[in-house]
């Protein structure tokens, strides 16, 4: 059995995760009978294509009390061998066995009300939900699955798992369309010839903040650059938006074809994969401030259409960039400013990197990653 009840969800990337996953295991597995769970939402989306693969209605929400007390029951009732469940929320009464993926613990790590639309007593009681929910599934799990050795060993360090128990299984990178939408779709866009692209939502471990901060000191020497910010618009970009407004930085606009003079940040919103393949091919750097990730697929996206990126000097990028990346530190705004800037007028380093970035890509690979599950 296969949790795949994110499949097709534009706000995670567990939802690509799991499409991949299933995907490339129909290509590669015709020995197993799987079972592949999915909601009203997204059970038309999935059309098997191999005859051992069967969909299952489990039109369960998920991080809610019915998917504790009722997504268990669904998943028994099939008697399988063995579940795979994507994410941390494994219902506590499932008695099927099962391994899991953890794609990181940020939430662990950056337990504020800042990273939630609930208010503080309702996130806090959800906190110590989270915390029960994660620590009973890592405990009962046969297996563990993990996108990089810097996830395994915080896990390892923060709850004591057996090391043994946890498997590194690098995820892989999904083909873009290389269709460009072409230069006067950015222009009307209100995107100019020179940007500086990040790719993301504005959760607070995000940093977005000290990279604003960076580009007000980088706009001084470089007066025509922009910055252009994609992301699905929720409550944590508008509070964003609203909070750098409150730093006096009002040149901000969002995407418009009558703007006539092109804003310093643009908002661009959710963007299409057409979209994205031409934001990224027009770019002249993509920058990740993150103070956390589990793995980091942006900065890898951005290889693929030819662009460098400068990302947060944390051990994780460290491990899946090694030399295809510029790094700064990013609690020091001065630092984000001076790499970017070195970043965008070094080209015998950046041709260096795009070079590393043309080698490290064949490792990320969706088709190895569904070998590897397979085998765990």
């Amino acid at each position: 059995g296969i949790d795949a009840r994110y499949w097709g969800t534009r706000d995670t990337g567990i939802g690509r995760y799991v499409k991949e996953l299933v995907e490339n295991l129909e290509s590669i597995d015709n020995v197993n009978n799987y079972v592949i769970f999915l909601t009203k939402k997204n059970f038309g989306l999935y059309q098997p294509k191999n005859k051992n693969f069967q969909k299952k209605l489990a039109d369960i929400k998920w991080y809610s009390l019915a998917e504790q007390l009722e997504m268990g029951k669904i998943v028994d009732q099939e008697k399988a061998d063995l579940c795979h469940f994507p994410h941390f929320n494994v219902p506590l009464f499932c008695k099927t066995p099962y391994i899991m993926t953890i794609h990181d613990l940020i939430l662990r790590h950056f337990p504020t009300s800042a990273a939630s639309a609930k208010n503080p007593v309702i996130f806090y009681l959800k906190y110590l939900f989270y915390n029960l929910i994660l620590k009973n599934a890592l405990r009962r799990a046969k297996k563990i699955i993990v996108p990089s050795y810097f996830v395994r060993y915080d896990i390892i360090k923060t709850f004591k798992i057996d090391p043994d128990k946890i498997r590194v299984i690098y995820e892989g990178l999904a083909a873009l369309p290389q269709k460009d939408l072409g230069e006067d779709c950015l222009k009307q866009k209100g995107i100019g010839n020179k940007y500086i692209l990040y790719v993301g939502n504005a959760y607070p471990h995000k940093n977005l903040e000290r990279l604003v901060a960076a580009f007000e000191i980088l706009k001084k020497e470089e007066p025509e650059l922009q910055m252009v910010l994609v992301g699905k618009r929720d409550y944590f970009s508008k509070r964003f938006e609203k909070d750098i407004k409150i730093l006096r930085y009002q040149d901000i606009k969002y995407p418009n074809i009558q703007i006539s003079q092109y804003p310093n940040i643009l908002f661009y919103g959710y963007a299409s994969d057409e979209e994205l393949a031409t934001l990224y091919k027009h770019a002249r750097l993509y920058v990740f401030p993150s103070l956390m990730e589990g793995f980091g697929l942006p900065p890898l996206e951005a290889l693929s259409f030819g662009l460098p990126s400068a990302v947060s000097d944390i051990p994780v990028f460290h491990e899946v960039l090694g030399e295809a990346a510029f790094y700064f530190n990013p609690r020091e705004t001065s630092d984000i400013a001076k790499i970017i800037k070195d970043s965008l007028n070094n080209n015998g380093k950046r041709n260096k990197i795009l070079e590393e970035g043309t080698k490290l890509l064949a490792r990320y690979n969706w088709q190895k990653n569904a070998i590897q599950t397979k085998e765990v």
